[in-house]
């Protein structure tokens, strides 16, 4: 499940090198942990200490939750948050040890590695690099309550306190077009979100 959606990920434009992707002559590489719900943050700090506990610094290298900046507008209200990408998955940087591999199985919060019932499957080359580059990527994605027809007032920059419907909305640029009266003929114009908010009339 956990490859179809690593699939999915978009590729990133970066010019950003993860040399950690590739496969050292030490044998480290990436595995996915599955967690109960909820429990990402809380195995994470769990496999720190184990690393910390154990001296296993030398094959544990890196424990990662995957997570995105999102912003979120709703009833007028600009909220940023972190998000994590693939909720109930760890991901985790080591070599493969079956002293280690048994440590994190029996952890507090984990049901399992990703792969066959006893032998973990790391993740290949090209689907943890879109991983990094999809957490790379620092452009915020943005959740809007607003809706094309929808009547907005403008609050701040120019146009302010004047309405009208919505007739365009582009979520990316964090912007919408709205068609304004202007000398009494309807006018496009492109706003920004943080510029308008829902007229109550």
């Amino acid at each position: 499940m956990i490859e179809q959606e690593v699939d999915d990920i978009e590729k990133v434009n970066t010019s950003e090198k993860f040399s950690d992707v590739s496969v050292p002559d030490d044998g480290r590489q990436w595995y996915i942990i599955q967690c109960f719900s909820a429990q990402e943050y809380k195995v994470k700090a769990r496999i720190e200490k184990l690393i910390e506990d154990k001296g296993y610094s030398d094959r544990i290298f890196r424990v990662l939750v995957p997570e995105e900046e999102t912003i979120e507008i709703k009833n007028n209200k600009r909220v940023e948050k972190t998000s994590k990408i693939y909720p109930g998955y760890v991901f985790i940087h080591m070599v493969y040890d079956n002293d280690v591999y048994y440590e994190l199985r029996s952890l507090l919060g984990v049901s399992g590695f990703v792969g066959s019932k006893n032998t973990p499957v790391p993740v290949t080359e090209d689907e943890m690099l879109k991983i990094l580059r999809k957490i790379g990527d620092k452009t915020r994605k943005i959740d809007v309550d607003f809706e094309e027809g929808e009547v907005i007032k403008v609050v701040a920059g120019p146009f302010r306190g004047y309405t009208g419907p919505i007739s365009e909305i582009n979520v990316e640029k964090g912007s919408l077009k709205a068609l304004i009266s202007i000398f009494g003929r309807e006018t496009p114009v492109q706003l920004d979100f943080d510029q308008v908010e829902k007229s109550v009339e």
